[in-house]
């Protein structure tokens, strides 16, 4: 990632071998199966982690120079919310379902915004990407600019992220 250097990398990469990932047979939220799972509820448990993270999206935000900071839910949320606490940045909560109950029944996002405002996305793990485009598309429905952005990205999905992290299978299957 052309943010990060090579002692942040190392860092992340490390803390996520160390810390979240586990081997085995998983079958992960968009429904595809993997010989490894990363627990990211593993490094956003621990303050000191969570808040490095957070700090790792500060060339970002320079970057992008967004008005709102949101995330997804669970995970993203976690992280949009260390980011916003470091930025001083505003956020947001996007729902996977629309609240049930409330003065706000029946909405995605939680959240002040108003239409044209830039918001950067967070998610914390995506392999194909379809819950954190889904949510890009909530927030562009409300007239907001999005950014979607994860911290892991472990598959082929169509955003930036801090670190691209993929493990070879221990048993490769080949096809014929």
């Amino acid at each position: 990632m052309e943010h990060l250097g090579l002692p942040e990398l190392t860092w992340l990469r490390k803390i996520i071998v160390e810390r979240a990932l586990t081997r085995g047979d998983y079958v992960l939220a968009g429904g595809a199966r993997s010989d490894y799972y990363i627990d990211k509820f593993r490094l956003f448990s621990d303050p000191h982690v969570l808040r490095r993270i957070a700090r790792l999206f500060t060339p970002v935000i320079a970057e992008l120079s967004p008005d709102l900071v949101a995330g997804t839910e669970l995970g993203g949320v976690v992280v949009a919310t260390a980011v916003s606490q470091l930025s001083g940045i505003p956020m947001l909560a996007v729902r996977k379902k629309p609240k049930a109950y409330g003065a706000f029944a029946n909405e995605y996002v939680e959240g002040p915004c108003s239409a044209g405002q830039h918001v950067l996305l967070l998610e914390d793990v995506v392999t194909n990407g379809r819950e954190l485009l889904a949510a890009a598309a909530r927030l562009r429905e409300l007239g907001l600019r999005v950014t979607p952005y994860a911290v892991i990205s472990r598959g082929l999905a169509p955003v930036r992220a801090l670190i691209q992290f993929s493990l070879p299978s221990d048993d490769p299957k080949i096809e014929n």
